[in-house]
């Protein structure tokens, strides 16, 4: 009879933290959300998107002016073994040349450390948003007017702005 009794609690236990979970509004995919959590969450969605597309076209443009730098120094180089010391003029032209190589390495390092910042942020920011929306689920009835809600509102948005 003790053999019973043990399955018999354990499937006890686990009928109440159901009915509980269920009271409580939690299911076996997280907490069921509502219509204004929904947009909360598609809206956060949709910043981060648009977010990531910026930093990754920063990124790339930085990458460029990074590797347009290099080519830059590697010209340098070679006016340097070229370079005529007795002229004067000629050496003042490419220490301008090389002031001028320095500021864009300093403005690339500068975006780099911007970029970095802002990518900072947006992990943070997505983390937060992860931790926010990540559990919530949602009825399919909830869905499906969000999501028209969102169609009808991106419809007139883009009927206003055409010409």
């Amino acid at each position: 009879m003790k053999s019973l009794r043990i399955p018999f609690v354990l499937l006890a236990a686990l009928l109440l933290s159901a009915a509980a979970a269920a009271a409580t509004g939690k299911n076996a995919a997280g907490t069921f959300g509502n219509r204004e959590q929904l947009r909360e969450c598609l809206t956060l969605d949709d910043t981060l998107r648009a977010r990531t597309t910026i930093l990754t076209a920063r990124v790339a443009e930085s990458n460029k002016r990074i590797e347009d730098n290099a080519a830059e120094d590697a010209r340098l180089v070679d006016m340097k073994k070229a370079l005529d010391r007795s002229d004067k003029a000629a050496m003042l032209k490419f220490n301008d040349v090389v002031l001028a190589h320095k500021q864009h390495v300093e403005q690339s390092d500068h975006d780099a450390d911007e970029i970095e910042k802002a990518t900072n942020e947006y992990n943070a920011d997505k983390a937060a948003a992860e931790q926010k929306c990540g559990a919530l689920t949602y009825h399919p009835a909830d869905v499906e007017a969000v999501n028209r809600e969102r169609k009808k509102a991106s419809a007139v948005a883009a009927a206003a702005s055409a010409p």
